[in-house]
Parts: structure tokens; C-alpha cells; sequence
């Protein structure tokens, strides 16, 4: 199905963090997962018409981008956000491109047990051959959020555990976990505080860290108004809307987003150029 370039991803970070636990040094190439079948038919075009609609359309074997920037391509085939990488020239993050890429000896069965992180990784040497991009990690110290509790938080309740099957302990924790996310409002049923945080940072393109110390799952509701909304909002001279995002979180949930300085690893692009059309 088709998402936009900037889609919300639980899962920010989660290639760099298993550098991070790894890494020797400070620098290291990035990691790859292993194996996925390759696109082998690629064509590549600039994106000409005037519009702003970006579209990332996925499905086994087939990979379409219209009118996506390379800067937005690398986010989503590494799957890490955009603010985390660096070292790009202006233009990966302005000239945008219409690709197609697809395997031409297709197997469904090879698509069947792929994780997401597989299929996107099939861009990659997509990005090494056509794009010439080389990077590695690096841990920088970076501005942060910090998520704490408010002096009247939390304002939301646990979702306790269920009962484990001694049989099957796995089967008591299948279907919990759920958190859905419909423009400028989030609900999310027995999900970890560390979740918000990563859906946070999506929201906002900043790292954002739990410091709440609480454990456990828990069931809330969240509702904001965006930026762009609250512009439309001025212009359309309406007012009942909710608050904006810092400040539904402390009405809402009782937590509040601090400044802060953490070490974090980055995507540093060595080398990148632009592709020729065909």
C-alpha cells in the first residue's frame, strides 16, 4: 500500500542501536540485513511536475517512489529518521525523483517470511549503485527530549499483564500492544511508555527519550493540533481545536518534554551522487 516519505515508524533508530551495542569504535559501517532478494530492474527519473505529494508504494518485489527526495529514500530504506542523518548535500534533500524498481525473476515464496526491515532494505544497493552512497555510524552528543512526569502525572492507567499460560507463555501477550495514530490523534492500548517516546520523536523529527521510570503497559488517548492545523486554524478563524503537542501531553497524560543532551548514534553519509537518468 502507499504511505507518504514521512510515515510514523516504531522502529526508528533500531539498526543503529544494534551498531551502537556492537560497535569497536566510534565509526562503523551501517548495517544490512542479510540476503533479501535484490531489485534488478531499476529505472530513475527526475520529478518534474509541480506538486507536493509524496508517495512510497510497496508491495513484494516491486517498489515505487514518486516525487520522493533522496534524503527521504535513505530514511526510509535504513529506517532511521531524517534529523539523525548528516552529512548529505543540499540537493538529496531537494531534488526529487520518481523511481521504479522490481526483482524481474519473481518468487512470491521468497517474499513470504521477509520482515519489513528486509523488504526495505532491498533499496540498498539500489542507493549504492545508482546513488553511490557509502556511510557509517557515529555516536554524537545531540539535543534531546527527555519525557518526565508532571507533578500531577501520570493521568492514564496500566493495562495490567494477563494471566501467562504456563503451557504457552508467549500465547498470553499475542495482540497486546496496539497503538494507532489518525492525523493529530493517538490511541494506544497496553503499550510501554518507551513506545510513546519513539512515536514522539517521529511527530516532532527530535529524540525523545522515557525518563518517566514507569514499567509496565498502559492505555491513554492523546489529542493535538499540529502546526500546519493550527495555521489553518488562524486562517479559518476557529478555535476549538486542542492544544498543541507539548502542551496536550501535560493536560492530557500528565508528562511534559524537557530539553536535555544525550550521546546518540548518527548516520554520517560519506559519499553520495546524483544518478543519471535512464
Amino acid at each position: 500500500m502507499g504511505m507518504p516519505a514521512t510515515r510514523s515508524t516504531y522502529r526508528a533508530l533500531t539498526l543503529f542501536t544494534l551498531a551502537l551495542l556492537s560497535l569497536p569504535a566510534i565509526a562503523q559501517q551501517i548495517p544490512t540485513v542479510p540476503n533479501p532478494p535484490p531489485y534488478d530492474v531499476i529505472s530513475i527519473h527526475p520529478h518534474n511536475a509541480m506538486d507536493d505529494n509524496t508517495m512510497f508504494n510497496s508491495r513484494p518485489g516491486n517498489f515505487v517512489a514518486t516525487n520522493g527526495t533522496l534524503k527521504q529514500l535513505i530514511s526510509y530504506a535504513y529506517g532511521v529518521r531524517e534529523d539523525l542523518i548528516t552529512g548529505l548535500p543540499s540537493w538529496a534533500d531537494t531534488a526529487h525523483f520518481d523511481i521504479s524498481a522490481k526483482v524481474s525473476d519473481f518468487n512470491p515464496d521468497a517474499f513470504k517470511n521477509l520482515t519489513r526491515e528486509q523488504r526495505e532494505s532491498m533499496l540498498l544497493p539500489m542507493l549504492a549503485d545508482r546513488f553511490h552512497v557509502k556511510a557509517h555510524t557515529e555516536v554524537k552528543t545531540l539535543s534531546v527530549f527527555n519525557l518526565v512526569l508532571t507533578k500531577d502525572g501520570p493521568k492514564f492507567k496500566r493495562n495490567p499483564p494477563p494471566p501467562i499460560d504456563p503451557d504457552n507463555p508467549k500465547k498470553s501477550q499475542e495482540g497486546r500492544g496496539n497503538i494507532n495514530i489518525n492525523s493529530d490523534d493517538m490511541t494506544a492500548t497496553a503499550v510501554p511508555l518507551s513506545t510513546l517516546a519513539e512515536v514522539l520523536a517521529d511527530q516532532l523529527s527530535h529524540t525523545v527519550i522515557d525518563k518517566t521510570g514507569l514499567t509496565g503497559d498502559y492505555d491513554f488517548r492523546l489529542k493535538w493540533t499540529s502546526e500546519d492545523q493550527s495555521n489553518n486554524t488562524a486562517d479559518n478563524g476557529t478555535t476549538d481545536r486542542p492544544p498543541d503537542l507539548f502542551t496536550a501531553l501535560q493536560e492530557q497524560l500528565g508528562l511534559k518534554l524537557e530539553s536535555g543532551k544525550a550521546q546518540m548514534p548518527v548516520m554520517v553519509v560519506d559519499q553520495i551522487d546524483q544518478p543519471t537518468a535512464d
